[in-house]
């Protein structure tokens, strides 16, 4: 059985799609060896609120505040001393998040771990985000091994390509299973000399019912926990398919927060 591997950088409170890709692998690594980028997702994300009758689904980002430096994610360090209407910035992003999901079918059975983890004093924003994946993990049910690109000592070069080739020797994987954006910018060529096999995730956000009327996919994977509680079952993401690169190399990849 050939052995898949796949990697994402260690995003705030990821969305499905992010666990989706967990559960195809047998090994997912934990891209904390890249840089830091503001406008992305690592350190924010977005939670669903309630909006007027008649108005579109609307929803809202919540930050993690951070020093923002052009270094690798696992040295970025959060403002500690931040606070936000007059109270510390974790605990006015708990309290937006008991306002917006109190009455959620599941709020009551996940959300005390999360405000345990969320009021835990931490200094690096890497195990912050850590701590809610590997909580967000076992409330999902899956099983797969999460590995630090860091501590894997693959040889950076700089190259995406080349660089996720060398994470997928590292671990003795036979496919690296990239996410759909991947299309835009990995070099077949580089996994082809390799012996590489490459597939890309086909993920289709599953629509379900959320605390307030309407629907906003791609939210902070809390969403769905609070609302439906485990929505992802690892015995039917495995047996779904998966793009080849054949096929996905000639279709352009679709815009958005899917492609996270």
């Amino acid at each position: 059985m050939k052995r898949i591997v796949s990697a994402h950088q260690p995003n705030f409170m990821p969305y499905l799609g992010f666990f989706d890709k967990m559960i195809r692998s047998d090994v997912f690594v934990i891209r904390d060896e890249v840089q830091f980028v503001e406008r992305d997702y690592h350190h924010r994300n977005r939670i669903r609120i309630d909006s007027p009758r008649g108005e579109a689904p609307q929803c809202k980002w919540i930050r993690v505040p951070v020093v923002k430096e052009q270094i690798d994610l696992k040295h970025i360090r959060i403002k500690s001393r931040v606070r936000d209407k007059n109270v510390p910035w974790n605990i006015f992003m708990l309290r937006q998040i008991r306002s917006n999901y109190a009455t959620a079918p599941y709020f009551v059975k996940y959300f005390p771990e999360l405000d345990l983890i969320l009021r835990i004093q931490t200094t690096r924003l890497i195990d912050l985000n850590m701590a809610i994946i590997n909580w967000l993990q076992r409330c999902f049910g899956i099983d797969t091994e999460v590995i630090y690109a860091s501590q894997l000592n693959y040889g950076k070069t700089g190259d995406p390509t080349k660089d996720l080739v060398k994470i997928a020797e590292a671990v003795d994987a036979d496919v690296y299973l990239s996410g759909s954006g991947g299309r835009a910018y990995l070099n077949q060529a580089f996994f082809d000399a390799s012996g590489m096999e490459i597939l890309f995730q086909s993920f289709n956000h599953p629509v379900y019912q959320q605390q307030y009327a309407g629907f906003v996919p791609n939210l902070a994977a809390i969403d769905a926990l609070f609302n439906v509680g485990n929505i992802l079952s690892s015995q039917r993401v495995r047996q779904s398919t998966f793009e080849d690169a054949t096929s996905a190399m000639s279709t352009r990849a679709p815009k958005g927060a899917s492609n996270r």
